[in-house]
């Protein structure tokens, strides 16, 4: 029963963050790194993705194009950490956005169970 509500809170569950590199030379290149912490205990991961999407308060975020999806089977220890390089072209025609919408990477790490951690990056297209 503890399990389940703390699961709920995803107090168990490993975190996914997506740090960017500064600008490089084209700024249409975006790198960094997929920072993955464990929690208290062992949980198996099955993958990490990464989507472009485009945000509206209030409203569900829209996919404008998949960026990575890394496959695997692995289990993240407790309070483990890995690192997995990011790099991705934005495409060359992305519109400048209204008022209100932005632009995202929208990173989730999946766990066995299907239970999901999710990191935001928002990106600044000029």
């Amino acid at each position: 029963m503890l399990s389940k509500w703390m699961n709920g809170f995803r107090i168990m569950a490993p975190k996914v963050d997506l740090v960017l590199d500064s600008k490089g030379e084209d700024p249409c290149v975006l790198s960094g790194v997929f920072h993955l912490s464990g929690s208290w205990r062992k949980q198996n991961i099955k993958r990490l993705e990464c989507d472009l999407v485009v945000v509206e308060r209030g409203k569900k975020p829209i996919l404008v194009e998949p960026v990575t999806t890394v496959l695997m089977t692995r289990t993240m220890e407790a309070g483990g950490s890995d690192a997995y390089p990011f790099r991705y072209e934005l495409p060359r025609n992305l519109p400048i956005l209204t008022e209100g919408k932005s632009y995202k990477l929208q990173t989730r790490l999946v766990f066995e169970n299907n239970a999901k951690s999710f990191d935001h990056d928002e990106i600044l297209v000029n």
